[in-house]
Formats: structure tokens, sequence, C-alpha cells
């Protein structure tokens, strides 16, 4: 494997790394990785930058839906049932 192979790798893991830590679904360890690797990739902490930015735009300006009382709940039943069917 050739050091741009390695290097677009990194990349790639990096950026899936960032967007489960954006996305709040990352675990501790994943967490502390990140974390580490923004202490010493310009690059990555800037992209992490912006992708928080703009994540929390979105959140203080997207207003929440109203669903009706109980749709969620219909909706699981729906599904469970049909998982069941099958």
């Amino acid at each position: 494997m050739n050091d741009q192979t390695m290097e677009v790798e990194q990349n790639q893991a990096c950026t899936e790394l960032l967007q489960l830590v954006i996305d709040g679904q990352a675990t501790q360890k994943q967490q502390q990785e990140l974390k580490q690797h923004l202490e010493e990739c310009e690059n990555c902490r800037e992209e992490y930058l912006l992708s928080k930015s703009i994540t929390e735009s979105i959140k203080n300006h997207i207003k929440p839906n109203q669903s009706p009382n109980g749709l969620a709940n219909t909706i699981q039943s729906k599904i469970l049932e049909t998982a069941s069917l099958k």
C-alpha cells in the first residue's frame, strides 16, 4: 500500500469518526480517539469545527415537528406487526 492510499484511508476513517461524534453516536473511546487526533491534525480540526457549527446552526433554525399524539406508537406497532409476519 502506498503513502497516498494510506492517507486517503486515514482521512476517510477520520471523517467517519468525526460524523459519529457530531451526531452523538460515538462511544467514549471513539470520542477520546477523535479528541487526540484533532490535537495533532489541523485539517481534521477545521473540518470538525465547520461540521459542528453547521449542525448546531441547523438545529437552532429548525422547528421541531409536532406529530399527532400516538403516531409514533402506531408506526412502531405496524413495524413490529409487519416484522412478525416474515
